[in-house]
């Protein structure tokens, strides 16, 4: 599945292909994943996250909704929603494009150089 990964380790988003469960470990950087719905300025994302990521020692902030408050931490896979089936789905053109367009490197209290985020995201 042709995906988006938003790694704030390293500041970078790129295009990768992330097909299977180890694919997901790989790429976030983790041993437990969450995959949740949310909205990026009014258009829907399945996200795959890491299910532990708040509980690690400095938690990363990868995405934030209009008012700043954070929504997401560490490397976030985001791929098109779910078919019917409930199979991910691979974006579009249109769509990296438009995530691309609304993730900014961000300043934090503890990350002041700024981190790699998802901004205006919704539930």
């Amino acid at each position: 599945m042709k995906a988006l990964l938003i790694n704030v380790m390293e500041n970078k988003i790129e295009v990768v292909e992330a097909n299977e469960l180890k694919d997901y470990y790989r790429l976030i950087g983790c041993t437990t994943i969450d995959i949740v719905n949310r909205s990026i300025k009014g258009k829907r994302y399945e996200i795959i996250c890491d299910d532990e990521g708040t509980f690690k020692a400095d938690p990363r902030i990868s995405a934030i909704d209009d008012m700043g408050n954070a929504m997401l931490v560490g490397n976030l896979i985001v791929c098109g929603q779910a078919d019917e089936e409930g199979n991910l789905t691979d974006l579009t053109e249109a769509d990296i494009k438009h995530i691309k367009e609304f993730t900014n490197i961000m300043g934090t209290r503890k990350h002041p150089e700024g981190l790699l985020m998802i901004c205006q995201m919704e539930y």
